[in-house]
């Protein structure tokens, strides 16, 4: 068995949020990944789009669900600078991605009847098996969001 590079994968999650940040929006960028080969890529677009739900987690679904011809995305990863949000996550679980890789934790996300929002609540809550990995390239991810609220 191979060993999963993650730094590695995180770091072209962090290359596209920093597209984002350049662009004016908040610095989160998301990557699915099959196997060892990126399927999709999203990065958040909220502002430059006027589109409340344009999440760089929600683009990189659409892309790989374009890509490889398919609605869902069962034995996926997804790299995610920031935590999802309830949306996201939601839509994480629609489509399947059983694996998230997660840069920054974002504690100001908001609550559910669970008390403090996580992804790990969230899928207790909606009692779907997904494997969770945080504090990839941490610091590094938490300093684009970081970014985007001083500006």
């Amino acid at each position: 068995m191979t060993t999963i590079d993650h730094e590695h994968f995180m770091r072209r999650a962090l290359e596209i949020a920093a597209e984002a940040d350049s662009a004016g929006d908040m610095g989160v960028g998301s990557i699915v990944v099959q196997g060892d080969r990126i399927v999709g890529t999203g990065r958040n677009r909220i502002s430059t789009a006027r589109n409340p739900m344009a999440h760089a987690e929600t683009d990189a679904i659409a892309d790989a669900c374009r890509a490889l011809g398919t609605d869902t995305l069962a034995g996926c990863r997804i790299y995610t600078t920031m935590e999802p949000c309830p949306m996201c996550a939601g839509a994480l679980v629609l489509a399947k991605i059983d694996h998230w890789v997660l840069g920054g934790r974002f504690k100001s996300v908001g609550r559910t009847d669970l008390g403090r929002y996580s992804v790990e609540s969230f899928a207790d809550f909606v009692g779907a098996e997904i494997e969770v990995t945080t504090g990839i390239l941490q610091a590094e991810c938490e300093e684009l969001r970081t970014r985007f609220f001083r500006r």
